[in-house]
């Protein structure tokens, strides 16, 4: 079924029938009747129609005999019908508002017909395809766990042991942890980061590559955000804690301008009332650069205004600048992304076939760096060995996820050295069989 012409060439050949002049002429005539109070049978005015139809310049050959519904005589037919064609521009309006108005009921209703047939085709064809795409779903997600799972498995193990580290500093209330506002806030952060790394492994499982790479995006800025309040004092994780009333206000004010708050309209103005007075406090205490975005750091570092890239680089993780970028990549609506993706294929990107297993890495790789330069920041001026042990432990699963992502790399690119291995095998034997034809030759 060819949907884009289908339904509209029934419509207009359902409207050309409709409006064409055999069919509009005996309505137009039976206006001009009812108005001239004449009781015209259908046969009747269907013969003056076609008579009208055929006329021959003025002269129109009426195949009626009087006495007749037009007239007792051909005088009074003559005037009858000169009567009617008096009429006719009258009728003509009348029954073109009619017909509009009949139209205008009738097309939504032939049009809401039209969609259900074609939809219960379309859903059936969707269907088909649902079950085809779920099949190469099926194949790929089983490309990615053979390929990628022991690398994502690593993966999954060492978000676990980042937490239990956390749990472990939490205890023991040193370093970074050692003040109530800053271990609080890392606290969050990590556990945050934890649930971000299980949506990574989810999409990355599913061969999401480009989804897993996006959610990185926020693992990155939560990590960036942690190693800074690490560095900086208790007060600066207070105001980080305490910025949620500024964007929490920020969002409500937004809904309320947008009308989007709904039947929670008198419960949102108190709410916003009451952060209006909070955020006046801490504007009060802070300063006026506390409410911009990441107005918090601002007032840290004694600036009026801060990116999250000025935090990138106070941490020094720009080394991940590139990898950021590349996230945004997927996340915004650049040509970039639109054109090219990182994700599981075969498909193609500008003409060139993508590896079956190609942009698992990615994800994994910036995920792996992220966790361990994290817990690395925040082992800073740690004195238990317990905590550096486990300290340890999480940068050795990190290694092991770095070489097992870079002995897949060389298996999928054939670089490996079992692959070295036989491809030298089969080139000696090549050299044998060459130097065995070349003795027979000789002899």
């Amino acid at each position: 079924m060819k949907k884009q012409s289908v339904v509209q060439n029934a419509l207009d050949r359902s409207l050309a029938e409709v409006t064409s002049q055999e069919k509009l002429l005996p309505r137009v005539l039976a206006k001009a009747a009812k108005r001239r109070n004449l009781n015209l049978s259908e046969l009747e005015i269907q013969r003056l129609a076609t008579a009208l139809l055929n006329a021959n310049g003025n002269s129109i050959c009426l195949d009626l005999d009087p006495p007749c519904a037009l007239g007792e005589t051909e005088r009074e037919i003559q005037a009858t019908v000169q009567g009617l064609l008096d009429e006719f521009e009258a009728s003509a309006v009348a029954v073109q508002e009619d017909l509009a108005e009949a139209m205008s009921r009738a097309i939504p209703d032939a049009l809401g017909v039209a969609a259900e047939i074609v939809g219960n085709h379309i859903s059936q064809q969707a269907l088909e395809h649902a079950l085809h795409l779920r099949k190469v779903h099926s194949n790929r997600v089983e490309t990615v766990r053979r390929i990628w799972g022991d690398a994502l498995d690593q993966l999954d193990i060492l978000r676990h042991l980042v937490w239990e580290w956390n749990r472990d500093a939490l205890g023991y209330r040193q370093g970074a942890y050692a003040n109530p506002n800053s271990s609080f806030a890392l606290d969050r952060l990590v556990v945050r980061a934890y649930e971000v790394v299980g949506e990574i492994i989810a999409l990355a499982r599913a061969g999401y590559a480009d989804g897993a790479l996006a959610r990185w995006r926020s693992l990155h800025e939560v990590g960036v955000i942690a190693m800074f309040l690490a560095r900086r004092s208790d007060s600066c994780a207070q105001m980080y804690l305490a910025h949620h009333k500024v964007e929490e206000l920020r969002l409500l004010e937004i809904d309320k301008a947008s009308g989007t708050a709904g039947v929670r309209d008198t419960h949102n103005d108190r709410r916003i009332r009451d952060l209006r007075a909070q955020k006046a406090a801490l504007v009060n205490t802070f300063g006026k650069a506390f409410v911009s975005d990441y107005g918090w750091a601002s007032v840290e570092l004694g600036r009026a205004k801060t990116t999250f890239r000025d935090i990138e680089a106070h941490v020094g993780l720009e080394t991940l600048r590139r990898g950021y970028q590349r996230a945004n990549s997927t996340v915004h609506g650049g040509a970039l992304a639109t054109l090219t993706r990182i994700s599981l294929g075969p498909e193609s990107i500008d003409g060139t076939d993508v590896p079956p297993a190609y942009g698992c890495e990615v994800a994994i790789t910036y995920v792996t760096a992220s966790l361990s330069m994290m817990v690395a920041e925040l082992c800073l001026d740690v004195e238990s060995a317990d905590l550096l042990a486990m300290s340890m432990v999480v940068h050795n699963c990190a290694n092991e996820i770095r070489e097992q992502i870079e002995e897949t790399k060389k298996n999928i690119s054939g670089d490996s050295l079992r692959a070295r291995l036989l491809a030298r095998k089969a080139l000696l034997r090549g050299h044998r069989v060459k130097l065995r034809r070349t003795v027979q030759k000789r002899r």
